[in-house]
């Protein structure tokens, strides 16, 4: 809408925003990973053995035997260049098929193929160490119990997880039990297995005492699949494949094991897999874990799926010092195995026929991914566990043990903590929203996860007074939140006060009430007191502050036209019309100064996301139809563009029209959103969220999860209100 004084009143805003300072340019994206070695070894590969390794069936020495290798879940160094001591787990996939499968440790040299025509590719076996009881320090009984050395098989342990300490000992994680095994440098087992407090798998022995009584609490196959060991040497983090019944089903017991001691300590930790919230994500196992200094472990993680179905290959850098609002430990993902760079086509030339996951981009796409070593700098080794007759890389062909190396750029680089906030607006509606309002509150109040709560506006219905001691009574309320509160004037209890049904009131009149009862101490957040930056007055209501390496604003832009609709319709004075328009200039120059500001922060402070919090719905389909949108032009052209200069994520989040729905607006420079405000490039960065409010079903909230270590940064669910 377009008015008499509108065009001189925008020049001047004009000629005010040319005079503020340039930002700096963000901080580019982290590369990606990228293939820098890769050495196979082949499906069939076999070692000499006193007894074959057969599926289903016990052992039977004979001369010539051998045993199968292919396939490893632990890999650690072994003191030279590509040189490493793999471990395979059990065998054939369960304790009663794998009695004849030795559990072994194999010395293997991986000859790395480093480049397209580079030579290399092979690996060999260069020694074999198997596990054995000869001194009977097990005591339950084991398949070889018979016999003289005892040598132990898949039918006794399901070893997944080993490392080893300064003495030249092994330690291995295992799954049956799930149980702690110590052997000497040459595979001797030293002390009786070491059962895990409070948890037994269903494979327990059954001549063996139980930490816990009753049936089991850990799934088959649940057990020590990672295990890390402390840089200094002194502690091993075994950490559960799955979750124990009764806990959280995304998350895994990290336990702390005193090497020194020979026992656990009283110190357990919290490891959450695959996305929070996302209950696809629940069956996703840690696969294994290895130091990669003294606070930080790398974290492996694994969906089940192979091949074309493959999703989640992924590794984490974890920090042990550092936990989420529930307890879990921060982490960051660092690698995903599914999307490697191969610029240098190292995985060129050895393709077969239906393979997948060669070529540019490199994939890792094998059922169990349970094997990961940092080997120098930021490179870490990879191989996979091939359950001797897994399809991942081809669905007519077993697959090979795929030794990798993989160049990761911010393997190094820190954890960065994480938050979760509260989303509401356009609430309470009405009367009976307005009684309840205090069970919504209590609802928020009760999750543990949420540190702070934003509000975008409406805290009325349109249809209502605006009456001041309704707006003391929202301030008494949202004082009640238990959490830090910041709140965005909306259009309904301000702009749109000048309706009979609302009291008559002047706008601009109502604005400077809403200022001095909500935001009467600038710089405090309303709630539990939380210091955050403003904008000078009269302008306190425009509010910034950093979280999680996230830079938060919000920018007093309400609906009805960001203030344009004539305050009185046709009674409106000359007078009147002119405070509006003053009014709206005024703060038109604040609002485009505080985007800047906002943007200026989040850039100078290397932020890895933005969210600008407004209350209008500058896309509402009915203020489009109704040409009610020329009041947000300047603005929105302000956010493009420092939206599409800072390339990273940007999340507008917005109330007024009621429903919830999320966009990316100006992605398309061709569609109507784009056009109505005459933006010609795309913003491909900036995604809007509207969130639910009104008395519009289901009666819902918004849990905000903002992750830097992702390269999205944000995630986010609906939430139903109690009571």
């Amino acid at each position: 809408m377009t008015t008499r004084h509108l065009p001189a009143l925008l020049a001047l805003a004009a000629a005010a925003l040319a005079a503020a300072p340039a930002a700096h340019a963000a901080a580019p994206n982290s590369p990606a990973a990228s293939l820098v070695g890769r050495a196979i070894l082949p499906a069939d590969a076999t070692a000499p053995a006193p007894f074959p390794g057969v599926v289903n069936t016990d052992p039977a020495p004979a001369p010539g035997a051998t045993q199968p290798v292919g396939g490893f879940s632990a890999l650690i160094d072994a003191g030279k260049k590509s040189t490493y001591w793999a471990m395979p787990d059990n065998g054939f996939g369960s304790k009663a098929n794998s009695r004849s499968f030795l559990l072994r440790l194999y010395k293997v040299n991986a000859d790395f193929k480093t480049k397209a025509g580079g030579k290399g590719g092979g690996v060999k076996i260069l020694d074999t160490i198997t596990l054995r009881d000869p001194n009977h320090k097990i005591p339950f009984a084991i398949v070889n119990g018979a016999t003289k050395d005892r040598l132990l098989t898949g039918g006794d342990f399901d070893i997944e997880s080993v490392r080893q300490v300064k003495n030249g000992d092994f330690w291995f994680g295992e799954e049956f039990g799930p149980f702690l095994v110590h052997t000497d440098a040459t595979g001797k087992v030293l002390d009786a297995p070491i059962p895990t407090p409070d948890v037994k798998s269903p494979d327990y022995p059954a001549d063996y005492p139980a930490p816990v009584a009753g049936p089991a609490n850990l799934n088959s196959s649940s057990g020590f699949e990672g295990m890390a060991l402390s840089q200094d040497g002194s502690k091993l983090y075994p950490t559960l494949e799955g979750a124990v019944t009764g806990d959280d089903p995304q998350v895994r017991r990290m336990y702390e094991f005193d090497l020194k001691q020979k026992a656990y300590t009283s110190v357990r930790r919290s490891y959450r897999v695959g996305t929070p919230g996302d209950a696809a994500t629940n069956g996703y196992s840690v696969s294994d874990l290895v130091s990669l200094d003294a606070t930080h472990l790398l974290a492996l993680e694994r969906d089940n799926n192979q091949g074309v179905t493959a999703a989640w290959k992924r590794a984490f850098v974890v920090d042990l010092g550092q936990a989420n609002a529930d307890g879990t430990l921060a982490k960051r993902q660092t690698l995903d195995l599914l999307n490697v760079a191969d610029k240098d086509g190292i995985s060129a030339g050895t393709q077969r026929p239906g393979d997948v996951g060669l070529g540019d981009p490199f994939s890792f796409p094998y059922q169990t991914v349970e094997a990961i070593l940092p080997v120098s700098g930021d490179r870490v080794a990879v191989v996979n566990d091939t359950n001797f007759g897994s399809t991942g890389r081809n669905p007519s062909l077993p697959d090979y043990s795929d030794f990798i190396q993989v160049r990761v750029p911010d393997l190094h680089a820190p954890v960065l903590s994480n938050q979760t906030y509260a989303i509401i607006g356009d609430t309470p509606y009405g009367a009976a929203q307005l009684a309840n309002f205090p069970n919504d509150i209590k609802t928020i109040n009760a999750d543990p996860d949420v540190a702070r709560v934003m509000h975008v506006g409406d805290i009325k219905d349109g249809s209502s007074r605006c009456d001041t001691s309704y707006f003391q009574q929202i301030r008494s309320a949202f004082d009640a939140f238990a959490d830090p509160l910041v709140y965005t004037p909306g259009d309904n209890e301000w702009t749109d006060c000048h309706r009979a049904n609302n009291g008559g009131y002047q706008p601009d009149e109502r604005l400077s009430t809403v200022r001095s009862i909500f935001f009467n101490q600038p710089g405090h957040t309303m709630g539990a007191d939380k210091a955050v930056a403003h904008q000078t007055a009269p302008y306190v209501e425009n509010v910034l502050w950093k979280d999680a390496s996230t830079v938060f604003g919000t920018v007093n832009v309400p609906g009805s036209n960001n203030d344009l609709v004539p305050w009185f319709d046709a009674a409106e004075t000359d007078a009147q019309r002119q405070a509006q328009l003053q009014e709206y200039a005024g703060r038109l120059v604040a609002d485009m100064r505080w985007v800047d500001q906002i943007f200026d922060v989040a850039e100078q402070n290397h932020a890895k996301a933005v969210v600008v919090g407004i209350q209008a719905d500058m896309w509402d389909p009915a203020a489009i139809a109704a040409d009610q949108v020329s009041g947000f032009k300047p603005f929105v052209a302000k956010l493009a563009e420092r939206a599409r200069r800072f390339h990273l994520p940007v999340l507008l989040i917005n109330g007024d029209s009621h429903l919830y729905e999320t966009d990316f607006p100006l992605a398309d420079p061709d569609a109507t959103n784009s056009k109505i405000y005459g933006i010609k490039s795309k913003v491909t960065n900036l995604q809007r969220l509207t969130v639910q409010g009104s008395t519009n079903q289901p009666h819902e909230w918004l849990k905000l999860r903002i992750d830097p270590n992702t390269p999205t940064v944000f995630s986010w669910q609906n939430m139903p209100f109690g009571g």
